[in-house]
């Protein structure tokens, strides 16, 4: 059709895709979609000599990277995983939200550690469920109630929080999201707290027991 082009269809997919149940219900649109990137660094050059430091691919294409780091940092605002330094045998990656899970299940990720750090509101740590989820070695840092207490000049509300229950949380973690809830829905975004801060947290983490 003369002026339905890739710009347009973008545009006015919902609507196109509303008709087409209609008219053609469970008729495929055959869309071609472009591959979710996801953006990886690797904190310690040794780990892939060859490879870029700091670089986007899709999931299957990860998956396919022969790595063995000692831990995965998995954060929720790529900022964060920008800012990291060099660390020894570590990965960082940007979570990307509750896509979050097809991360879990990269081979070289289910064979590791990992620890992640997300916002403290209901979806982080909805977010931090579904983490373990796919995998059970997922420790988190800074989102424990005395993080969240230390900070408290720095919450504002949540807009749309979650209601659901995610019963792999940790006591700290779990106690965190109930003084949220009854804080009247507040949030401590991952971007607020002081660097210097954060970067000591994931250092203990990185070498600290899980918190049962």
């Amino acid at each position: 059709i003369r002026g339905v082009d890739t710009k347009w269809f973008k545009t006015h997919r919902s609507v196109v895709t509303d008709l087409l149940e209609v008219v053609a219900p469970h008729r495929d649109l055959n869309v071609l979609e472009s591959d979710e990137l996801i953006r990886i660094r690797l904190l310690d050059a040794d780990l892939a000599p060859g490879l870029p430091h700091d670089f986007a691919a899709p999931a299957w294409q990860l998956a396919q990277l022969a790595l063995d780091p000692r831990v995965v940092f998995v954060f929720e605002n790529k900022e964060s995983v920008l800012a990291m330094p060099q660390w020894s045998g570590a990965v960082a990656l940007h979570g990307g939200g509750y896509s979050v899970a097809q991360l879990m299940e990269l081979p070289w990720v289910q064979r590791n550690r990992v620890i992640y750090w997300g916002d403290l509101d209901s979806h982080g740590f909805a977010i931090l469920h579904r983490a373990r989820c796919h995998h059970h070695g997922v420790t988190s840092a800074l989102m424990d109630e005395a993080t969240l207490l230390a900070h408290r000049d720095l919450w504002v509300t949540e807009p749309k929080p979650t209601r659901g229950e995610f019963p792999t949380l940790h006591p700290a973690e779990a106690r965190a999201l109930d003084r949220l809830r009854a804080e009247g829905d507040s949030r401590l975004e991952q971007e607020r707290i002081p660097w210097e801060i954060a970067l000591a947290a994931l250092r203990v983490a990185d070498g600290a027991p899980r918190d049962r």
